[in-house]
């Protein structure tokens, strides 16, 4: 004979799964984007063989202590398994940032998020996603 609340228990600790294996991916996700090392940034930094480029501008973070810039970047949407620091560049004559993300390979797509950073390496979350094509 089965009892009238053991359908809403099984019901309910279905429920709480589906929750903590959700919880579980997310926070697998933040890891993998945090264990990523930058290389420093410059015009020239990575592979001189792949030769390709993307030039992307944003608006400037207005943040006092601001001390820099991480390019996160790779092939695939929301998958970055690249990262550049590229400090504080100068503004352009628009009053945008800008930096050109060389070593990339010629006629692939690639997709980028920035993220800012403070003196004491408080780091915002991911900017939007932009994607281009490396020329």
């Amino acid at each position: 004979m089965r009892k009238k609340w053991f359908f809403p228990l099984f019901l309910i600790f279905f429920m709480l799964s589906i929750i903590a294996c959700r919880s579980t991916e997310n926070r697998s996700a933040e890891v993998k984007s945090t264990e990523i090392t930058c290389r420093p940034g410059s015009p020239s930094a990575g592979s001189a063989v792949a030769g390709g480029a993307i030039t992307f501008a944003w608006d400037p973070n207005k943040e006092p202590d601001l001390a820099g810039y991480r390019i996160y970047y790779g092939t695939a949407p929301g998958s970055y398994n690249n990262c550049v620091d590229i400090g504080n560049p100068s503004k352009s004559s628009t009053g945008a940032m800008e930096y050109t993300l060389t070593a990339l390979e010629k006629g692939k797509k690639y997709y980028l998020a920035l993220v800012a950073y403070d003196k004491k390496n408080n780091k915002s979350g991911f900017s939007s996603e932009v994607s281009g094509v490396a020329k």
